[in-house]
């Protein structure tokens, strides 16, 4: 039975121009012997005949005889701009498009019989397709063959002579038939045999295809030896007679030079052996080389040099185990891995003497025409520390010159290694000061030759200056001990907030506490400002009094805190009555209402101001004009946007010391992490464009580690964070559980029409940051129907399957007595339910934004003393904050919101100091719709989210994942 396999074919010539192409054909065998070519090995032929050739060498020829077809050629090298198709013979006669095609069909052909000589596949040689392939067919030489050259003087000149040696068996050219295939690298065909020629170009067997010799007449032989005697010389066997051929194979020498690898864009070296009459790279494939001397009487003299391998490693062995390595282009750099461009540089120079002792010579590059200083530097630093700064002086000594570091702080910024000690020499500035002292000159400002860092950034000194320099404690600091006119006994954990408060009191520096919702930072902020106040308060001695005249009693001139605190509306009760609370001899006011203009005048008479960040805003004109001795913002995400007024407003007020309160994890929010140090310790972080750049790119878009370390360290001295779960232990367990909602019929029919109507128009934007106003539109509508449809369509008379979970869910928990908050991000949500509550006679209360500040206190204090009332239904964005609802213990959150914090300061309303029972939060999320996305972008988005997102702002990752929440 015949079998068939692959046959490849060299075409006789088709183009003189460029070296004859390979074909594909199947063959049949017959007895083992290949019979006739059937067909052209398509792949649907292959596959047909089930022959094996994917995932082998076949595919890789196969390949390569397809891009050789003459119309493949034609394809591939048409020019760009030319209107019709030229054919290949065309194409060929411009030079420079003859030069691509011929290199491209040279590396192909140099592949494709490399192959067919490794796996000795089937190749005949311009065989036809009705003749039997057997004499046609080439045999495939395992080994090259050796060309030998003979040179004989005469005295009409020199007679040159060329064969060819396979083993022992010689071929003179002449007398052989023979087919040049390539000529670099050779490959031909000799008598029905495949062959590549070792070392030499093909094109030198030309002249002897017809003749045996070749004579140079004597005028010629000293062009001849020249260029073509001597470049054969270090490749081939040449014999020579009447002139003499002298080995040598001594170095006298070795240069180790550096130089610029333009690929990697990095410094390697390359070590430089020096013979006697020629010099070879370490990296170099050349072995010998030779040298032509013409001496008197035509006598000639070539010198050949054979490199002594042996003797070059044991020099490059002396590099190695000094910590170089060869790489893969065969030059030394100290290692692969190393990120540093100009580490062989710094290398060559710690080992400057030692090299020379082994012999070494040495050649650096020229950098942007410049010679690199190659002596000895040191370092030496020095700090002060001045009431709000330190100075940083340092000076750099290069061999003897001497150079204030300032100077180098530019380019170290720059990240530019290269600085210019004049205009004839550079210093290449070590990778370790690169990396040490980066931050020293991302945020010290140079002065004259000193570098001045602010103390809120004495973090960035830690690399730079001793522990004991960076001491910033003052000798005058008092520590704080607890004070009879703070009526309250402090937690563990709250004593140790005071603590870290008053050490940032001491020394001038903003602070922010940021434990989680419930853990006490009203109390703690009430307790460092008694603490303020008893410093401030002076001795009896110096007490100033009046006495109006000889009879009345002395008035005493009191001292007052000058506390301003600004907060969300809704606090402002809040913390008048835990001042009051804690701290009764405090003199408070309320800097709010209408009635506010009466009281300006004597805002410095008081220890506390209580204000709103609306009011601050409004009368900033009126505010900045005081001076205060404590600055406090409480629900500090307040002022995260740095073009709100109140931004700008906040930081134009005067005061000795700032403190900033936030419930929320605000380290793991870049977009106001800045807004928030900027307050407390103004360009602590540089400017914002600098922030953005820096740290928020690098960290939010390539979640940079080295980045997130450096800011983690600038902030943390700054910012002290415990959660519930590390301080409050004894605090009840809180569980979690989300309950899954099917939509009823109607409304996924129209929840289905509005998602198609909300991609129609969301997907076609073609400017997503000018509509934001329609996506969180169109964005909120679905969410309103994945709640209920009544949120939609005021007079819809379809129900939800919400609806009816979470009513069910609460008449079981009315039932059992059980206390509940209920949050929505929707009020008309809310009001579904209460008209629910309404007809099945349940108690409730509300709390939403149009709650007014009195009313919430009332309403808090219903539904904590009043055992009747089960229901608390509160707006999430109103209710986030400043509500101690100890009594509920369950959560229920009837629809989820963008960011996840909002949904942990909704819970902490519960979950908190007080109380005594473990607390369930429920989620009810709408199965097929919005909602889920929304909780797999929580997840997927939580740890670099925006920290509190405002009702009417859309963050950018829900931009980014648009197309996927209207899947």
């Amino acid at each position: 039975m015949d079998s068939f396999c692959i046959c490849y074919n060299i075409s006789t010539p088709l183009f003189p121009e460029i070296p004859q192409l390979p074909e594909a054909y199947i063959v049949s065998y017959h007895n083992n012997e290949p019979q006739y070519i059937e067909k052209q090995a398509t792949t649907e032929v292959l596959d047909s005949l089930k022959i094996t050739y994917k995932e082998t060498p076949h595919q890789q020829l196969l390949d390569i005889c397809d891009v050789l077809k003459p119309s493949a050629l034609e394809q591939r090298f048409q020019p760009k701009k030319s209107r019709k198709q030229n054919p290949l013979t065309v194409l060929l006669k411009d030079k420079k498009t003859h030069e691509v095609i011929y290199n491209f069909i040279v590396r192909k052909l140099s592949t494709f019989y490399s192959l067919i000589q490794k796996h000795q596949y089937l190749i005949v040689y311009a065989a036809k397709r009705k003749e039997v392939v057997t004499p046609y067919r080439l045999h495939i030489a395992a080994q090259k063959i050796e060309p030998i050259l003979q040179f004989t003087k005469t005295n009409e000149g020199i007679e040159y002579a060329f064969s060819l040696r396979d083993q022992n068996e010689h071929f003179i050219p002449k007398h052989c038939t023979i087919q040049i295939l390539l000529n670099t690298p050779s490959w031909i065909v000799l008598n029905q045999q495949l062959y590549q020629i070792e070392g030499l170009n093909a094109n030198k067997l030309k002249p002897f295809l017809s003749k045996e010799k070749v004579t140079i007449q004597q005028k010629h032989i000293k062009t001849y030896v020249e260029k073509v005697i001597v470049p054969v010389l270090k490749n081939v066997e040449v014999q020579a007679h009447g002139f003499q051929i002298l080995l040598n194979q001594e170095i006298i020498s070795y240069t180790l030079e550096v130089l610029h690898d333009f690929i990697q864009d990095r410094y390697v070296a390359k070590v430089i052996f020096e013979y006697e009459h020629t010099t070879f790279d370490i990296n170099s494939s050349k072995q010998t080389a030779s040298h032509v001397i013409f001496e008197p009487k035509d006598e000639i003299k070539i010198i050949q040099t054979n490199r002594d391998l042996e003797a070059e490693q044991k020099i490059i062995d002396k590099l190695i185990t000094k910590g170089l390595i060869i790489n893969q282009s065969g030059l030394l750099e100290i290692s692969a891995n190393s990120n540093d461009p100009y580490a062989i540089i710094d290398w060559v120079k710690s080992h400057s003497t030692t090299l020379e002792n082994e012999g070494f010579k040495k050649i650096f590059p020229l950098v942007m025409d410049q010679t690199i200083n190659t002596q000895p530097h040191h370092i030496a630093i020095n700090s002060t520390q001045e009431q709000d700064w330190f100075d940083i002086k340092a000076t750099v000594t290069i061999g003897e010159q001497e150079i204030p570091f300032a100077r180098f702080i530019k380019n170290i910024r720059k990240n530019d290694r290269v600085f210019s000690l004049d205009n004839d020499t550079v210093f290449i500035i070590p990778m370790e000061w690169m990396t040490r002292y980066k931050k020293l000159a991302d945020f010290g400002t140079v002065k004259d030759h000193a570098i001045t860092v602010k103390k809120s950034n004495y973090t960035v000194l830690k690399d730079v200056v001793s522990t004991t320099e960076l001491e910033i404690e003052t000798v005058s600091e008092i520590p704080y001990t607890s004070s009879d006119a703070l009526k309250a006994t402090l937690r563990p954990y709250q004593l140790e907030g005071v603590q870290w408060l008053v050490k940032h009191y001491n020394n001038h520096l903003g602070a922010c506490l940021a434990d989680d919702m419930g853990l006490g930072k009203t109390l703690q902020t009430i307790a460092t400002l008694v603490f303020a106040k008893e410093q401030i308060q002076p001795a009896p001695e110096d007490v100033k009094q009046i006495q109006f005249d000889l009879f009345s009693s002395p008035l005493e001139v009191k001292t007052f805190l000058k506390a301003l605190v600004v907060l969300p509306s809704s606090l402002v009760f809040n913390w008048a009555q835990e001042i009051l609370k804690f701290a009764p001899g405090f003199t408070i006011t309320k800097y709010v209402g209408n009635n506010r203009k009466n009281i300006t005048p004597y805002l410095d008479t008081y220890d506390i101001v209580l204000t709103t960040y609306t009011t601050l805003a409004k009368d900033i004109e009126k505010l900045k004009k005081f001076d205060f001795h404590y600055l406090i913002i409480d629900e500090s995400q307040q002022i995260k946007n740095k073009d709100s007024k109140i931004f700008q407003a906040i930081n134009t007020i005067n005061a000795q010391h700032k403190i900033s309160l936030s419930g929320t994890p605000i380290e793991n929010s870049l977009s106001d992490l800045w807004s928030q140090m900027q307050f407390i310790n103004p360009d602590m972080l540089g400017s914002y464009t600098f922030f953005k750049e820096h740290f928020k790119i690098p960290i939010e878009k390539h979640q940079n580690l080295e980045r997130i370390e450096e800011l983690k360290t600038l902030i943390d001295p700054f910012i002290l964070r415990r959660t519930k779960e590390q301080v409050a232990k004894d605090l009840p367990a809180l569980s979690e559980q989300v309950i899954y909602t099917e939509m009823l019929t109607q409304q996924q029919k129209l929840y289905e029409a509005e998602k198609s109507a909300a991609r129609n128009l969301l997907l076609g934007l073609d400017n997503i940051s000018t509509n934001k106003i329609n996506i969180i539109n169109t964005l909120t509508k679905l969410r309103q129907l994945a709640n209920h449809p009544n949120l939609l369509q005021n007079d819809s008379e379809h129900s939800s399957g919400k609806f009816e979970d979470v009513t069910q869910y609460l008449k079981t928990l009315v039932k059992a007595n059980k206390k509940v908050l209920i949050f929505s991000s929707f009020v008309s949500h809310l009001n579904i339910y209460k008209k629910w509550c309404d007809q099945h006679s349940i108690s409730y209360v509300t709390l939403t934004g149009q709650t007014a500040t009195a009313d919430r206190e009332k309403a808090v204090q219903r539904f904590q003393n009043d055992t009747s009332i089960p229901l608390f239904f509160i707006s999430l964005k109103a209710g986030g904050v400043g509500l101690n609802l100890t009594q509920a213990s369950y959560v229920v959150l009837l629809d989820p919101w963008w960011n996840p914090f909002i949904e942990k300061q909704a819970v902490a309303r519960s979950h908190r100091i007080g109380q005594t029972n473990n607390v369930l939060v429920t989620r009810f999320i709408t199965k097929d719709s919005i909602e889920e996305k929304i909780i797999q972008l929580q997840q997927k988005k939580r740890q670099l989210s925006e920290e509190i997102i405002a009702v009417d702002h859309i963050p950018e990752f829900i931009e980014e994942e648009l197309d996927e929440l209207l899947k």
